[in-house]
């Protein structure tokens, strides 16, 4: 054989292996990311199939499925841009991220597709769904703009029903049921199919329960039956109608709704909530007796969940409102406290066995003789006001708050809150007897016996007579002529002479201190005549009244001045640095009762001083933190610099109802203004009294105030 002619053919045969194995590395790289692509679509295939087909007014989300699909659409996406499979891993891509809450990669693939692939075969249900991430995004004015554009112009039903459905969600999560209830029309009348109409029905439903017309609702409901829902939502439709008729009076009605679905052994899990409905049907109707035996069976057999903690609450409220049984009342509330409870029936459970056992408490009514001291005679009447005001407030029993109220006035006829009682009777007379005869001559009462007392000006102007000529003789009247003595008329000596008179004329009244301490502090700022005798009214002063307001505003006048009565520690470990024991040793901080605390650099006082009340008792700290308060603490921008947190000692006062009648900062900061938000937020608290003594109600108790840093600064 030739050899040029060998060589030849043997080159050509290298030739064609090579283009045989280029072409096999093709079709392999081809085949990976076509095998890549294909077990992305078969688990997107699946997560969309569960979620269509699901049946209900809540879709099934296959977030496992969608995960999936995202992984292997994701790998298509990154090492695989030029293939003919990108445009649809995009949109699986795409849609697996929104399903799975990743709105912003959603986005981006939604808006890829329709830059780079506007003839895409899903290109208008991309539109749809970049609207619905602009709203989820919370781009509402762009997402909106898109959704009611291609409600308009979109001709594909589908696409159509889509939008409707997006849009009437939107409009009902912003409130605007009115609105969103046209476009789930749209989709029960036209637009929908199966489970959309199911859907878009529950929400017009819903909206009109929502706005309180059972009517409306009722009617809606029944038509879900219509469409043959699934069992869930076959109850809630039930259920739903049963309420309604409830509200409508329609009681009859109502209870057929709820005894269907009493009898379907489908709803057994849920028959301890029926069962309550049916019960509230029979008091509705008048018949207590049946309402009380459903009750006990449900708080029985539903004795460890939700429905058992509301069959024992609604049998305290039978045998409190109905039966006015307090003590088994509150042992009914008692088992109400469950775990399981709602938080509104766990609350108001709580809180009404507290007032009941206060209740107990307030009866048993203080014996007095001779020897009573004006001290005693107050606190008597004050406990005999705070069980007229429980008896009014929580317990809904006006005829017996009224009862009380007269019994301050007939057996404490000289107690501070004396004028208090008329006035509440006045009112109970005119609101809630329609008496208002009586009203004007048991305010006239004040008017004729307390003239002098601080309820004086509450009677008076209740009565019309502000400015006339008994409008007058009270303390607050005398307060506001020595004011006007001293802005108006530079007329210090006048001043002087009212503030004096409500010292010593008016011993009981609120205004006595406050008039004590402005009469020293006139003299202080218009007549200082320079010696030491202000300054040692004030001493007195803080001495007699050391836990009020103004004996703490004149105790830190003293500590701004030579001679001041306490130091501050910062400045007595000045004075005494270091403390050593006779073996050389330093002393343990820890039994020094003074302390700088390392953390903050804040100045303290003595730990006794914390936990000695106003009148040098002993006090012990609170054993429960609030259990409400009505404004959350701010921590003041112009405090940022002092760089304070750590804890604040209170002292404060807890009446029976867990309110704070007074409260005492007992370790101020440097910041005035972190110092009165501090108060101001305790103020607001409110405090479970069960674990009070009865006789600790209306004392003072050390309650330690976490502040903590705002971010920025820390």
């Amino acid at each position: 054989m030739d050899i040029f002619k060998t060589t030849a053919m043997n080159r050509y045969s290298k030739i064609i292996a090579i283009q045989l194995l280029l072409v096999f590395l093709a079709l392999g790289s081809g085949c990976v990311y076509y095998n890549t692509f294909y077990l992305a679509r078969k688990s997107f295939n699946e997560a969309e199939s569960k979620r269509k087909e699901s049946k209900g007014s809540r879709p099934v989300i296959n977030k496992a499925s969608y995960n999936k699909a995202i992984a292997k659409s994701g790998k298509v996406l990154e090492k695989y841009p030029n293939s003919k499979w990108y445009d649809d891993a995009l949109y699986v891509n795409g849609i697996s991220h929104y399903y799975t809450d990743n709105f912003n990669t959603a986005e981006k693939r939604f808006r890829e597709l329709l830059i780079e692939f506007p003839e895409f075969e899903h290109i208008k249900e991309v539109r749809v769904y970049l609207a619905k991430t602009k709203l989820k995004l919370g781009d509402e004015v762009e997402a909106m703009i898109l959704f009611e554009k291609m409600f308009k112009e979109s001709e594909d039903e589908a696409i159509k029903g889509d939008v409707a459905m997006s849009l009437g969600e939107y409009y009902y999560e912003n409130k605007d049921y009115e609105k969103s209830r046209s476009f789930f029309e749209s989709i029960v009348d036209s637009l929908g199919e199966g489970n959309e109409k199911l859907i878009a029905q529950s929400y017009i439903a819903d909206g009109y329960f929502t706005r309180f017309k059972f009517k409306d609702a009722l009617n809606n409901y029944l038509k879900i039956l219509e469409l043959e829902p699934e069992l869930d939502d076959k109850y809630k439709a039930i259920f739903r109608a049963g309420e309604c008729s409830y509200f409508l009076n329609d009681i009859e009605q109502g209870t057929i709704y709820f005894q269907q679905l009493a009898d379907e052994s489908d709803y057994f899990d849920s028959l301890g909530q029926v069962k309550l409905q049916l019960a509230l049907g029979h008091e509705l109707d008048g018949d207590v007796l049946l309402a009380e035996g459903i009750y006990q069976e449900v708080a029985i057999e539903s004795s460890g969940n939700a429905a058992g903690a509301a069959a024992n609450y609604n049998l305290g409220l039978i045998y409190q409102l109905d039966y006015e049984d307090y003590k088994k009342a509150k042992s009914y509330y008692d088992k109400a406290k469950s775990r399981k409870a709602d938080q509104s029936i766990y609350k108001d459970a709580l809180q009404r066995s507290s007032d009941i056992g206060k209740l107990e408490q307030f009866l048993k009514r203080n014996v007095l003789d001779t020897s009573s001291t004006r001290e005693d005679i107050n606190n008597a009447a004050a406990t005999q006001y705070l069980l007229a005001e429980l008896y009014f407030f929580q317990l809904d029993k006006p005829d017996s708050a009224y009862q009380e109220f007269e019994y301050i006035i007939k057996n404490f006829p000289d107690s501070y809150l004396a004028p208090k009682a008329l006035i509440a009777m006045a009112t109970l007379k005119r609101d809630f007897y329609n008496d208002t005869l009586a009203f004007d001559s048991t305010l006239r009462i004040v008017l004729t016996d307390y003239i002098r007392s601080d309820y004086a000006p509450e009677a008076i102007d209740l009565l019309g007579l502000s400015g006339t000529a008994i409008d007058t003789g009270y303390a607050r009247y005398y307060y506001h002529k020595a004011e006007k003595f001293v802005f108006d008329d530079n007329n210090i000596d006048s001043a002087s002479y009212y503030f004096n008179l409500i010292a010593d004329s008016f011993p009981e009244s609120n205004l006595n201190v406050k008039a004590r301490y402005s009469s020293i502090w006139i003299n202080e700022e218009f007549a200082n005549t320079g010696d030491s005798s202000i300054y040692y009214a004030y001493v007195d002063f803080v001495d007699s009244f050391p836990s009020t307001v103004y004996g703490k505003e004149a105790d830190q006048k003293l500590l701004m001045q030579e001679g001041k009565i306490k130091k501050p520690v910062e400045q007595i470990l000045d004075e005494q640095p270091y403390e050593e024991y006779a073996d050389g040793n330093a002393a343990d901080s820890g039994a020094s009762p003074t302390t700088i605390s390392p953390l903050d650099n804040q100045v303290t006082y003595q730990e006794d001083r914390n936990f000695t009340d106003p009148d040098g008792n002993t006090i012990r700290e609170t054993k429960e933190g609030p259990i409400r308060k009505d404004r959350e603490f701010r921590y003041p921008p112009s405090a940022y610099i002092t760089n304070f947190y750590g804890i604040l000692y209170f002292q404060v006062k807890i009446n029976a109802f867990g309110e704070l009648d007074d409260v005492l900062l007992m370790s101020p900061t440097e910041s005035p203004e972190l110092n009165k938000e501090a108060e101001e937020t305790v103020k607001s608290m409110r405090f479970d009294t069960g674990w009070m003594e009865p006789e600790e109600y209306g004392t003072w108790f050390v309650f330690k105030y976490q502040i903590d840093r705002p971010e920025g600064i820390r």
